[in-house]
């Protein structure tokens, strides 16, 4: 192809860039479809008056029953694998490591029961705002416990490949007892990850490891006994370190949300279409901030109208509605909206 005597090449050829090109439109517009869809959500939520919201109270109670639940059964899991640990001698790191993580299971499924409880038991003269961000703080707690209890194990481990210490012994019943935990944390992660709360989500990941660790622990076990006895601390080595990698990972992005990241792109354009279309009177908007402040966002939005807007009216009906507006969005936690009369360039 020439353009002004010039040779270039088209845009689309059959080759990989037509195939990027193709595969990116086919992006853009799933990502279209999905905005205009939470608009439309949005749209709903605005209508309910955020009624939906209210179904964050039953659900906050659902998940103090379901971390009960998860309570309990550690509790029971844990004197099973008490009692395989005793049958094996204590010489199965990698049993040994399971009961360890029983250990910490109960800790963060007690640590999550407070959380939900303070929660709902929250005095609204000591925090006005409520205190669902104690959700993020607990998932932070529960993951430095993890990573930390587990990394030990790593290191017992480790050592015990090097110093090449002989195969446990593993009994048949030991054995039983752990494929025992393995389908009875199946059917609690199916549970916790059905939920789709973030408190119900930590519970999940934790009923996730554990299927994988107790899995790996029977096949070290057994791997040791048949094949070489290393086995049994690499099942052990390799229980922790995904562990630890896994809560590492949930850490550092639990981070970010709770130091103030801002929202997602889909987030900030369903937040600005709301301001928008919310009154003519609203002639631009100077400012908008949106934040993570927990498991919601706050919103900070500078408004500017014409300066000879009477102050009732700016109240009436720009303010308050717009503000009641974007808090019925299901991920806003609280709206401040401020009016000026010229667009300033506010940022802090």
């Amino acid at each position: 192809m020439k353009w002004n005597g010039e040779e270039r090449r088209p845009l689309l050829s059959n080759g990989k860039k037509s195939r990027k090109v193709k595969k990116a439109l086919k992006r853009y517009y799933s990502e279209q479809a999905e905005l205009l869809e939470a608009y439309r959500q949005d749209d709903e939520a605005i209508r309910c008056n955020g009624q939906d919201k209210e179904s964050l109270v039953e659900s906050t109670q659902s998940d103090q029953l379901l971390s009960k639940i998860v309570l309990l059964v550690n509790v029971f899991l844990l004197i099973g694998k008490g009692v395989a640990t005793y049958l094996a001698s204590g010489s199965s790191l990698s049993i040994i490591s399971t009961l360890l993580d029983s250990v910490v299971d109960i800790t963060s499924g007690l640590a999550i029961y407070l959380a939900t409880r303070m929660i709902l038991h929250t005095d609204p003269f000591k925090y006005p705002r409520g205190r669902k961000s104690i959700e993020k703080v607990t998932i932070m707690f529960i993951g430095v416990i993890m990573g930390l209890a587990n990394l030990f194990v790593l290191v017992s481990s480790v050592m015990a490949i090097i110093q090449k210490k002989p195969a446990p012994q593993v009994t048949i019943a030991s054995l039983s007892i752990i494929l025992a935990t393995v389908v009875i944390k199946a059917v609690l992660w199916i549970a916790c990850y059905r939920k789709g709360t973030p408190s119900s989500n930590v519970l999940s990941i934790d009923q996730r490891n554990d299927v994988l660790t107790n899995t790996v622990a029977i096949l070290g076990a057994v791997l040791s006994q048949i094949f070489v006895p290393q086995a049994d601390p690499i099942a052990a080595a390799l229980i922790s370190g995904y562990i630890v990698y896994s809560w590492t990972s949930v850490i550092l992005q639990e981070i970010p949300v709770l130091v103030g990241v801002s929202c997602s792109d889909q987030e900030y354009s369903r937040v600005a279409r709301v301001i928008i279309e919310h009154s003519e009177k609203i002639r631009c908007i100077d400012t908008l901030l949106v934040y993570y402040t927990g498991h919601m966002v706050t919103v900070e939005a500078h408004v500017v109208l014409s300066e000879d807007t009477p102050c009732k009216q700016v109240h009436d009906e720009i303010v308050e509605p717009l503000q009641r507006k974007l808090e019925c969005l299901s991920f806003v936690n609280k709206a401040y909206i401020h009016p000026d009369y010229e667009c300033d360039g506010y940022i802090v």
